[in-house]
């Protein structure tokens, strides 16, 4: 018994016109990758620095917000090491904020129109660490003592027939 084959819904290509249609998506699909290699690239280079506006700080983020570099001057030493901490803190976000605009710039040149560039660029352990001191649950910078080993797990060992 022989199967029926369905026929094509629009009109039949001839093999020319076929091939110079891939060779379109061919050319279509290799401008993309480019673009995204330009883009890929431009991500990697990517680097901003910014100054505190109150002590003499300065750092350097990637395009990911990861700190690069922190320059503290000699005034800082003056600085409560708790104030001094937050300061620094609060400079690596507005560095970390500057370099996601910045990524959600070249990913807008480089995506679809219509794709949620804000999820794509933003930094999802920076907005927790916000949404955390906004409720004025925040990490402290002060030792925790709570931290500390508990003694059950520095049990001396009893050697048997030993000395």
């Amino acid at each position: 018994m022989r199967t029926a084959h369905p026929r094509p819904s629009g009109p039949v290509l001839g093999a020319e016109e076929a091939h110079a249609g891939v060779q379109q998506r061919r050319a279509e699909l290799g401008g993309r990758v480019e673009a995204a290699e330009r883009v890929r690239e431009q991500l990697a280079q990517l680097r901003v620095s910014e100054r505190s506006e109150r002590v003499a700080i300065e750092v350097v983020v990637s395009g990911r917000g990861t700190l690069l570099g922190l320059t503290l001057g000699e005034s800082t030493s003056r600085v409560a090491p708790q104030d001094l901490a937050a300061e620094i803190l609060a400079t690596v976000h507005r560095a970390s904020d500057r370099a996601s605009e910045q990524v959600a710039q070249l990913l807008e040149s480089a995506l679809p129109a219509g794709t949620d560039i804000t999820e794509l660029a933003a930094d999802p352990a920076l907005a927790e660490d916000r949404r955390a001191r906004a409720v004025g649950h925040h990490r402290s910078t002060e030792p925790d003592d709570d931290l500390s080993e508990p003694e059950s797990w520095l049990r001396p060992v009893q050697v048997r027939g030993g000395r």
